[in-house]
């Protein structure tokens, strides 16, 4: 039963465990394939170094689930181990049990062949000197039978039972067989991951001396995403702005509709639960404040998040909500806003756009396709999240964006 135990909440555990890593294998196999779809210049591209750091990260998380599941493989061998030794006790002491108890048995059948020899059952009754003494014997033959019966009886469960307990431990040997076929193939893709990521670290040690090599260039580019950056942020306020205004006919303070404030306390309720707002993506860059990858003495300052994902796919969504305003943001395409009562969200980064304002729109549903920076060959959508005036955190609404 402890076995039994033990088996089943191993086999919950190496489940999750497989999940996780499943899950890694996919995340691994997504930022490959994102890498590989950088031009030929990806030694001097800040996207392929972002997505480079974030492969690396998987790397490492996947090796420790790997490490997590040896250890627990360990566990489980050790258990098997153990269950072994008291099987192997086991059975020593059925051996001897069997060999005492088929001892007894030869000895009785034994005298029973001597006294059929001198004797038989019925002159052993006749010759008796008295009816008592009859009887006597009589019970005496009759328990002497039972007696060999039961002995025959005892012999064969003790035979069963150290059958069972033969069968028990060939099986214990055969798990303990797969265990360790398992935790040596463990073993060797955890060599596999360090050696790949060992060679990612190299790679990044390159990139990043290829992109120091443009410091004046990256720099300059840094200005000119700041400038864009806060031509947005304007723009976004302003549309706030003016959405608020329209709901209340001021622009201090802000008195949601009843239906507003049902969408808004829905959108809440969400928080950590939202889809993303594309299908398959990798957060490059995060929100807030950040030091930069290459020069740690530049800082870079996102109101959002930025997702890379693959050429012409689809933007969606996160929430129902209604569409505010669709606008242009020089050399990053278009971008639109999508009204959630007192939420707001931004979609930056499109090419073309499948909604117009003042469209309902639904969680998930599409509502334009990115466009491709062909000169850094990179495809990436910049998702913001507002409350009012207030910026937050998208890794934070977004579903397992952390």
């Amino acid at each position: 039963m402890f076995l039994f135990f033990i088996t089943t909440v191993f086999s919950q555990t190496v489940s999750e465990l497989e999940k996780q890593k499943s899950e890694l294998e996919t995340q691994i196999n997504y930022t490959t394939s994102l890498l590989n779809t950088i031009s030929s210049d990806k030694k001097k591209s800040i996207t392929y170094l972002n997505i480079l750091n974030t492969q690396i990260a998987q790397k490492e998380q996947y090796v420790v689930s790997l490490n997590r599941e040896i250890s627990q493989l360990n566990n489980k061998i050790n258990v098997i181990k153990q269950e072994e030794v008291k099987t192997n006790n086991t059975i020593e002491l059925y051996q001897k049990e069997l060999k005492k108890a088929k001892d007894a048995y030869a000895k009785m059948i034994y005298a029973a062949y001597k006294y059929s020899q001198q004797s038989n059952e019925i002159l052993f009754i006749v010759s008796s000197q008295n009816f008592y003494q009859a009887y006597k014997r009589i019970l005496y033959l009759k328990q002497l039978v039972l007696f060999r019966k039961k002995q025959a009886q005892k012999i064969e469960e003790i035979n069963n039972q150290l059958t069972a307990k033969k069968t028990e431990l060939q099986n214990l040997k055969d798990n303990l067989s797969i265990q360790f076929s398992e935790k040596k193939n463990l073993l060797e893709k955890q060599k596999e991951e360090l050696q790949g990521i060992s060679q990612n670290k190299v790679e990044k040690n390159n990139v990043i001396n290829n992109l120091i090599q443009s410091e004046s260039n990256i720099k300059k580019k840094l200005q000119d995403q700041k400038k864009k950056i806060e031509d947005l942020n304007i723009k976004i306020k302003q549309i706030i702005e003016e959405e608020i205004a329209k709901a209340n006919n001021s622009t201090t303070t802000y008195s949601a509709t009843p239906e507003a404030q049902a969408l808004s306390e829905e959108f809440s309720k969400n928080k950590g639960k939202l889809p993303w707002p594309v299908e398959k993506g990798v957060i490059v860059s995060r929100y807030g404040v950040q030091k930069h990858p290459v020069f740690k003495n530049v800082q870079t300052h996102n109101n959002g998040i930025n997702i890379a994902t693959n050429p012409n796919s689809r933007v969606r969504s996160v929430f129902e909500g209604v569409v505010s305003r669709i606008f242009l943001i020089k050399g990053e395409g278009k971008a639109i806003l999508i009204n959630h009562g007192e939420y707001f969200t931004v979609y930056s980064g499109l090419k073309e756009v499948s909604v117009k304002n003042g469209d309902k729109v639904f969680a998930k549903q599409d509502i334009g396709i990115l466009r491709t920076n062909e000169e850094e060959s990179k495809t990436e959508i910049h998702f913001e999240i507002w409350k009012g005036y207030e910026k937050n955190d998208p890794s934070k609404w977004l579903y397992n964006a952390y």
